[in-house]
């Protein structure tokens, strides 16, 4: 079982999630542990935090492509504001979404690896592509005992070890913080990953194709 000291710096925060992140039920919303949240903004934030946690690890860059503007309209994705290198060794030494997008990073050609098609590469569920997301924050999570589901219907994230949850609470604090250091030490940049991801995931989200 892993220690919940050991937990990647997205599963820590994800643990949180409700006390950032919005939860508007006029939209579609995602369990997370203790309660929702809005889906689109979930997804997208995770996906940031994992990347800069990467990021600052040294195992991935960016690259800014141009400034972020609105889209009205996007064509096979849209033209992306930013791309990636990978600076280390990826794999599966990392757990939760850190691991699983050091792994897609590393499946996408060199020719093609900007931050939108690294997110696509996650294999984001056309129906909820915030559960895919999310899931693999809860999956970490689960591994080491500090959360489990329930319901079918209407599924629940539930707290199984609040003590150890708690015992996170200073670290959680520290890394909200310094998210708050670096978006404000290079906006532009980190603006235009964030804005990558968050597209992605709207696009990625078409209930209409099936499964």
């Amino acid at each position: 079982m892993t220690e919940p000291a050991a937990l990647t710096e997205t599963t820590v925060r994800y643990l949180y999630a409700t006390t950032w992140l919005p939860c508007d039920d006029k939209q579609h919303t995602v369990a997370v542990p203790g309660g929702a949240a809005t889906a689109i903004d979930a997804a997208g934030s995770l996906l940031h935090i994992a990347l800069w946690s990467l990021r600052r690890d040294g195992l991935i860059e960016f690259e800014q492509l141009r400034p972020v503007e609105d889209e009205r309209i996007r064509v096979l994705g849209g033209r992306q504001f930013s791309r990636y290198e990978l600076s280390g060794a990826a794999g599966g030494e990392r757990a939760g979404l850190e691991g699983a997008l050091l792994r897609a990073a590393a499946s996408v050609e060199p020719g093609e690896r900007d931050v939108r098609s690294l997110v696509r590469a996650l294999d984001l569920d056309n129906r909820s592509p915030w559960d895919t997301v999310c899931g693999h924050c809860f999956a970490e999570a689960a591994a080491a005992g500090l959360v489990e589901s329930k319901g079918r219907l209407f599924r629940k994230v539930v707290f199984r070890d609040m003590a150890a949850v708690v015992s996170l609470r200073g670290r959680h604090d520290e890394l909200r913080a310094a998210r708050g250091e670096y978006m404000d030490a290079e906006p532009e940049l980190s603006q235009a990953v964030a804005a990558d991801c968050l597209r992605t995931v709207v696009d990625a989200y078409s209930p209409d194709l099936g499964d």
